[in-house]
């Protein structure tokens, strides 16, 4: 166990950097993860396909941007089950991300945040779908960016936001205080939306629910390379403590390598442009 412990921590090493009191910026953080984060979010990534397959309703002819994509994971998967015949727009302005990104079947990369690709009038009417999966959160000016969104949709598109609302997989309690921070911000970001661009364009909801499972070890892996942001406020001795935390409270008797089956509900809000 020390030694699996003293391996995870030298391949996170490059995250373990200022994280007391001036936590890395955003962009820090997901050049320090790139390198792990499909195989960090490969279970939940899994998860969101079949989702995002019966609510986007994809042709073969259809446009789609996905926003704050990361590496491209879930435009891959989607490119390749709905038989698209253009590559997905993947805009995120990351380039360690965009860099594996790029490297995928289907994907067009765009290194640029979401204010700045929807700023430009020449994606006007360009979209047919444009999705934001867990990644709402981000926005640095949700305002502009929900009314460009809008304006790059072609009549009869249709824009899908994803949120996390609930898992069962148990996390220790500094984790759990830092994610609620990041649902809320998601919580708020979605009732701007419906009050920014609900009266031209139709809003609904639907809650859906998958079933994953993940080793102990990765689990571990994941806090200890700080696989959300937020948890870049949290120290190496922080996580440790958390660790143990979940060790004594949930996992005791669960060894490294055996599987942690739980259940994660998502929030799928559906903007459609009117006509």
């Amino acid at each position: 166990m020390d030694q699996m412990l003293n391996s995870q921590k030298e391949d996170c090493k490059d995250t373990n950097v200022e994280t007391n009191n001036n936590p890395l910026d955003v962009l820090d953080h997901y050049r320090n993860i790139a390198d792990k984060y499909d195989y960090f979010y490969k279970e939940v990534h899994q998860g969101y396909i079949p989702i995002l397959m019966k609510c986007l309703d994809l042709k073969p002819e259809h446009v789609v941007a996905d926003i704050g994509s990361g590496t491209g994971a879930i435009a891959k998967d989607l490119f390749e089950v709905s038989g698209l015949h253009n590559p997905i727009w993947c805009v995120d302005p990351s380039v360690e991300m965009q860099e594996i990104a790029r490297q995928k079947k289907g994907v067009n990369s765009i290194l640029k945040t979401a204010e700045e690709f929807f700023s430009n009038p020449q994606i006007s009417e360009r979209f047919d779908r444009v999705i934001a999966t867990i990644s709402a959160h981000h926005f640095v000016n949700a305002d502009a960016v929900f009314e460009g969104i809008l304006c790059s949709l072609r009549p009869g598109g249709f824009f899908l936001q994803f949120n996390a609302i609930k898992s069962t997989l148990p996390s220790f309690k500094s984790a759990k205080m830092l994610l609620s921070q990041c649902f809320k911000r998601e919580s708020e970001v979605r009732d701007l939306l419906q009050r920014k661009i609900g009266l031209s364009a139709k809003i609904s909801e639907k809650e859906f629910s998958f079933s994953a499972e993940i080793k102990k070890s990765k689990l571990y892996e994941r806090y200890r390379c700080r696989f959300v942001s937020l948890f870049q406020k949290l120290s190496d001795d922080q996580i440790e403590e958390g660790i143990i935390e979940l060790d004594n409270e949930h996992f005791q008797n669960v060894g490294d390598d055996e599987l942690i089956k739980y259940e994660c509900t998502v929030l799928v809000t559906k903007v459609e442009k009117v006509a």
